[in-house]
């Protein structure tokens, strides 16, 4: 335990906390978060003899460097008679395999696939579970995450005694749902893929450049890339992030923003999937999809460093990947854009999008979801899963600052009701239709429980917010980014939301635009 973490189990210990027997040893510290005011906050994680209760999170706080505040969501102490599970993490494992179907499931990942994404193609952890947060539904439970492909991350709940699923959801983050599907995930991991068979030169000898092209919107850019030799990649490695003597460049990288295409393939079949990086033999890209793709994921590095001080997507200057050219499995084009948890990837279209690489407000998007999983991690199902992908859209109309729309430049013109995606000022005007307002909250089973559906009601929220009087888009933005990092936990519902931006609001510019959030 860290001092700070100490110090919070001892806070802990004197709230003498409503249905925890002792709190010294049913809470772990897991990370500590000093603040711009250089105030803590302390998150830690319930657990019941050594094992995770999942879903369960407090955050305590100082001010003035004492603890003062707690907030999250707890379980009382469980009262399971036994944690040893009838068998092992192997069998759970195959039990959701079986689930999925063994012929669905990738089984011969490579060290450089598994970096896209983000490390493990599957994941066992024994977990004290509360199915649909019932505090008197405990069970041991198995909690096993999967990728049976490069796309879908599914998430996974067996009994532990008797080997029934309890629970499962698909956790892939994408701008819209699709046939049932939905997508988020963990932080970039070094590329480590080899380069393109045109730029075979030695590794070490090039240098960051300033490169140029048009994008989708037929707008000049300029942007980082690398030449090695003759050749330019579409890597930039010219932002304050590159570790230059930790990388092998081009094909092993630390601290940078790449581009790759995914040559019209898809990443939900192993047996087709490609890629490569995109590269040029001078600084002029003639790619526009290349180039609109790069420029989104830089604009949305550099607003998230130059508004809130965060360095990349994991907050250490973890890579950036990015894909364009991505297909559906059956080799049409897809008409969707997704952070499957260690990269954004665009499809191209069709009759309702363009290339959706041409939006930025879609990209700053993708990119918000790497960074609420390396914050609040919001689960991605119901009310949290609302607010994870409201803060997605907060988040990418900030990077965006056009207008209150999603995808409003990738719409075809007549294909929605509205020519966007999303409208935060009318919800009601979204394709489809979302409730602007708590009263007409979607409570059925779609959209992993109306994920997209629900987010139009705290994305009006955010917008009454920011243009309230003396409050306005600069001072919002940061009263959001400190709610998400500071205050919101995994199972973080709507009233935590409300409480966390009020309470956040307050931090950072006190009670006129604390009485603001709260209005």
């Amino acid at each position: 335990e860290t001092a700070a973490g100490v110090r919070a189990l001892d806070y802990l210990v004197s709230l003498k906390m409503p249905g925890i027997e002792t709190p010294a040893s049913e809470f772990i510290s897991k990370n500590v978060e000093t603040d711009e005011q250089g105030n803590l906050h302390v998150r830690l994680e319930q657990v019941f003899k050594g094992l995770p209760v999942y879903g369960s999170e407090v955050i305590a706080h100082t001010r003035n460097g004492a603890f003062e505040m707690l907030n999250g969501r707890y379980y009382p102490t469980p009262a399971l008679a036994s944690v040893n599970p009838a068998f092992s993490a192997e069998a759970a494992a195959q039990i959701v395999i079986n689930d999925l179907g063994a012929e669905n499931v990738k089984t011969d990942w490579t060290p450089e696939e598994r970096l896209l994404i983000g490390g493990n193609e599957l994941t066992a952890e024994l977990v004290v579970y509360h199915h649909q947060r019932n505090f008197n539904a405990e069970r041991l439970a198995w909690h096993i995450t999967i990728y049976p492909n490069f796309l879908h991350r599914k998430v996974y709940f067996v009994d532990a005694q008797t080997g029934a699923v309890i629970h499962h959801f698909d956790h892939t983050c994408e701008i819209l749902p699709v046939n049932g599907r939905s997508a988020c995930g963990h932080h970039p991991a070094p590329l480590n893929q080899p380069p393109a068979t045109d730029g075979q030169q030695p590794e070490g000898a090039g240098g960051p450049v300033t490169a140029t092209g048009l994008d989708l919107k037929n707008q000049n850019r300029s942007f980082g890339a690398w030449m090695e030799g003759t050749t330019i990649y579409l890597e930039d490695a010219g932002q304050p992030m590159f570790k230059a003597a930790a990388s092998q460049m081009p094909s092993n990288p630390v601290g940078v923003i790449v581009t790759l295409d995914a040559k019209n393939t898809s990443p939900e079949v192993q047996t087709t999937f490609t890629y490569s990086l995109v590269t040029s033999g001078t600084t002029v890209f003639n790619n526009k999809n290349a180039v609109s793709t790069h420029w989104n994921a830089i604009k949305s590095y550099e607003y998230f460093l130059n508004t809130h001080t965060r360095n990349s997507i994991n907050g250490q200057g973890g890579n950036i990947l990015s894909f364009f050219n991505v297909s559906e499995s059956d080799g049409t084009s897809m008409e969707n854009a997704y952070w499957n948890g260690a990269a954004m990837w665009y499809g191209n279209g069709g009759a309702t999008f363009t290339e959706l690489a041409g939006g930025l407000d879609v990209g700053g998007h993708e990119m918000t979801h790497g960074v609420i999983e390396k914050t609040a991690n919001l689960e991605y199902q119901d009310e949290s899963g609302a607010l994870n992908e409201s803060f997605a859209d907060v988040f990418g109309v900030c990077i965006d600052r056009d207008d209150w729309k999603i995808g409003e430049d990738v719409v075809r013109p007549g294909s929605t009701s509205n020519n966007c995606l999303r409208d935060m000022q009318f919800p009601n005007n979204g394709t489809p239709s979302q409730p602007k307002h708590l009263s007409e909250k979607y409570t059925g089973p779609l959209d992993n429980g109306g994920v997209h559906i629900n987010s139009g009601i705290t994305n009006r929220a955010f917008y009454l917010f920011a243009t309230a009087s003396g409050v306005g888009l600069d001072k919002a933005e940061k009263v959001y980014y400190k709610a998400l990092r500071d205050y919101l936990v995994k199972s973080s519902q709507f009233i935590d939301c409300r409480l966390a931006v009020i309470q956040a609001a307050n931090d950072l510019y006190g009670s006129t635009v604390a009485n603001a959030a709260a209005t």
